[in-house]
């Protein structure tokens, strides 16, 4: 599984820009959970202007982006995670998404599959 968290975020505040990720990413390295959480930091996850993005995925699973998190929400993104790698398709409604982040889906990217001759 892995666990995606923009390291720009806030990206228009810049006194503040990145503060995001240091900040989640510690919480969730201090979580007794967090260790079977694979967490990349990455550039953009595109939920601009809103800030505070993560998002679910992995090989040939729905990419699901969540919006508006902060540090304290560390327990439930890696109860997302591990919930989001349980599940063969990824797409929300095959996996139970916490109730604190059900209205913070903002983004469910499917993969495309390979093209066959």
């Amino acid at each position: 599984m892995t666990l995606l968290i923009c390291r720009t975020c806030p990206r228009y505040d810049s006194r503040t820009t990145g503060d995001f990720g240091r900040v989640l990413a510690a919480a969730i390295a201090d979580h007794p959970a967090g260790a079977a959480v694979a967490v990349r930091n990455v550039q953009c996850l595109g939920g601009c202007p809103d800030h505070g993005v993560v998002a679910v995925d992995g090989p040939g699973k729905a990419r699901v982006r969540f919006t508006g998190l902060d540090a304290g929400h560390a327990r439930v993104v890696i109860a997302a995670a591990e919930a989001h790698a349980a599940c063969a398709s990824g797409v929300p409604g095959d996996w139970e998404v916490p109730a604190e982040l059900a209205d913070r889906v903002s983004s469910v990217t499917p993969k495309r599959r390979p093209c066959t001759p």
